[in-house]
């Protein structure tokens, strides 16, 4: 299905003779924000903005195939030769670093995009982008998500420490959290102890219990409140007690620490997990995971509340997702149950 919205009979007839680059990337994102199926709104198209305004100014001032400067170019006389150049040497890209797969596909998916827009209302004859030569190209990423086998998640959750020093406290919680909640890395990362939800006191004494989790982000459907198991709370609260006698971190808003920085960083994040799971594929003779990581922890959930019956809808709110296409890179791994009640639902969507 082409990325762009199809225009109706008239839209040829009704669309500029030919726009500046500006006027073609507006063009473009007029259609998309009328596709039935993804609309892309002004706000979610800002970076595709931003990439398409790089590339106009590498026009300006672009290279032959000898590398030497030429005079400016129009965003329709460009050939396959400025754009393998462009998506090789992204002028963001710090200097002296390498420019990543994920990050010349991201550039090169918008350029095609927007060109094929062009092409299919016949501003131009030829897709620059296609013209490239399939080796030059970057690669594409793998749409599918990855889980974890029952065998391998029941081992991980295992083989979670026990807690007994002011490492092991946290890595048990942090886990925990993971396996139980399906957080996202990110959100895991910025908990703070003020995001942790408590029971109303009760009887003379005043105790309340850790019963719950605030989950923030910068997404309306990211906030949202998640209740949590005993066994969940109990590693919750043990932390807690082992982290207020850590100086460094008395004072400190952020739920997670290491001994080096005040809040979790993705490495201590990645490595925790990949040493967790890795540690209980060797102890129980499993295959190691293709993929180690964060990710895949949340991506099991995922899947397991789906094959165990949870309602979409319930899904999406407790992932935390904006709506069900944030399932569909999962669809090949749920059951088939699963997987027909997802196809209905988006194609309903």
């Amino acid at each position: 299905m082409p990325t762009s919205a199809l225009p109706d009979s008239s839209a040829a007839a009704t669309a500029p003779a030919l726009p500046s680059a500006d006027g073609l990337f507006d063009h473009w994102l007029q259609a998309r924000s009328n596709d039935p199926w993804a609309p892309l709104t002004a706000e979610a198209a800002k970076p595709y903005r931003f990439i398409w305004g790089a590339w106009s100014k590498f026009l300006q001032a672009h290279l032959d195939a000898q590398g030497r400067n030429v005079e400016a170019l129009a965003w329709n006389e460009a050939s396959a030769v400025q754009v393998l150049h462009f998506i090789n040497h992204i002028p963001q890209t710090v200097k002296g670093r390498k420019v990543s797969d994920i990050t010349r596909r991201r550039y090169w998916r918008v350029l095609d995009r927007i060109y094929d827009h062009a092409l299919m209302l016949g501003w131009m004859e030829i897709n620059p982008v296609h013209a490239v030569a399939p080796a030059e190209r970057p690669p594409s990423e793998d749409p599918k998500g990855a889980v974890l086998s029952d065998a391998m998640w029941q081992a991980g959750i295992a083989h979670i420490p026990a807690g007994d020093d002011l490492v092991g406290a946290r890595d048990r919680a942090v886990l925990m959290l993971l396996f139980e909640l399906g957080l996202a890395p990110e959100e895991l990362r910025m908990l703070r102890t003020d995001n942790l939800l408590y029971s109303t006191p009760q009887g003379d004494s005043g105790e309340t219990q850790i019963i719950g989790v605030h989950i923030e982000g910068l997404r309306d459907n990211q906030q949202r409140k998640l209740s949590i198991s005993t066994a969940l709370a109990r590693g919750l609260a043990h932390w807690l007690r082992a982290r207020a006698q850590y100086p460094a971190m008395q004072g400190e808003a952020s739920l997670f620490c290491s001994r080096k920085s005040r809040t979790l960083s993705n490495h201590t994040l990645l490595h925790l997990v990949t040493k967790t799971l890795a540690e209980a594929a060797q102890s129980t003779g499993l295959p190691t995971p293709a993929r180690l990581g964060p990710q895949i922890v949340r991506n099991t959930a995922i899947v397991r509340w789906l094959n165990a019956g949870m309602p979409l809808a319930d899904v999406v709110e407790r992932a935390g997702l904006k709506n069900v296409n944030g399932l569909l890179h999962l669809r090949d791994l749920v059951s088939d149950e699963a997987r027909t009640a997802l196809s209905q639902r988006v194609r309903s969507f």
